[in-house]
């Protein structure tokens, strides 16, 4: 039976995290989330003051309610085209790494940055020039990692940041051979942006199940003990232009989860399923769906 969890801030904002514990308890008894504080418990504290103290007493109300934190969230511009906000959001990161212990969990992450201040689509966000600046402020998260006992996650996206590639991802797996480094494989956001191609060159509106299914073999080659957890969500791409729209809740577009995890059960992977861009109203209904696949 897979494990399924939610990415929080998708179920809405909350004064609290008792106010978020009692709604997970309402979709199930027990479960596991993506905690990004600031963007699920907009009241929190900057993350500045956060202490020891502080986020034990967020995982204990938590912890009260059946529910575990799976990965700490950090969304940081690890390329931000200012030097000192770049290095600024790095320590933001470093600060949630060091109060690991204290969320009761051992892993922060993050997606690989934009050229826009904003995390917005740049073009100039493929310019090899960003992979290596990346490095340079995933070296220094490591560092950290070291130091407080703790992992950094990435999440490669296609298009929009500056890993964007299984290829680009290779290189950064190679570079860093640290067990420090983990990855988190989101299949709909790895997805080209115009779509996944058939052997003969070309995008069809839905793929065929072959080339789906060298997609993901491909990307779990890459990441084998690498991986930590699964985002999950849907696809399309739209008649008008053969563009992906990648925010739709699982199991309501062209991505075939069934498949995808037959073949997680058959390299006997077991990590937690998070669910991004939820509806609500069905959220429980597609959890135990995707649970039972």
């Amino acid at each position: 039976m897979l494990r399924i969890g939610y990415r929080a801030h998708d179920l809405g904002s909350f004064e609290s995290a008792s106010e978020l514990g009692r709604r997970l308890e309402e979709i199930r008894s027990t479960s596991f989330i993506q905690l990004a504080l600031k963007k699920v418990i907009p009241s929190s504290k900057p993350w500045q003051e956060w202490d020891e103290e502080y986020i034990s007493s967020i995982a204990s109300e938590l912890k009260s309610h059946g529910v575990s934190i799976a990965i700490v969230g950090c969304y940081i511009n690890p390329i931000h085209p200012d030097p000192e906000r770049r290095k600024l959001e790095v320590e933001r990161f470093e600060k949630s790494l060091s109060l690991t212990k204290a969320f009761g969990c051992r892993y922060v992450a993050t997606e690989t940055g934009s050229q826009h201040p904003d995390l917005k689509y740049s073009i100039n966000t493929s310019d090899p020039k960003n992979i290596e600046i990346f490095k340079d402020s995933l070296s220094r998260m490591l560092d950290a990692a070291e130091k407080y006992d703790a992992y950094v996650a990435i999440e490669a996206v296609a298009r929009s940041h500056s890993i964007s590639s299984p290829a680009r991802m290779r290189d950064i797996l190679e570079t860093f051979r640290t067990d420090r480094l983990k990855v988190i494989f989101d299949p709909v956001n790895l997805i080209p942006y115009t779509g996944l191609l058939e052997p003969d060159g070309v995008p069809l509106r839905i793929p065929t199940a072959e080339t789906e299914h060298r997609f993901v073999t491909e990307v779990l080659d890459l990441y084998k003990d690498k991986l930590i957890a699964i985002h999950c969500k849907d696809y399309i791409l739209t008649e008008e232009a053969g563009l992906k729209v990648g925010n739709l809740p699982a199991l309501t577009g062209n991505f075939r989860w069934k498949d995808f995890a037959e073949e997680i059960h058959r390299r006997n992977i077991d990590v937690p399923w998070l669910m991004e861009n939820l509806d609500p109203k069905t959220v429980a209904e597609t959890s135990k769906i995707l649970e039972a696949l």
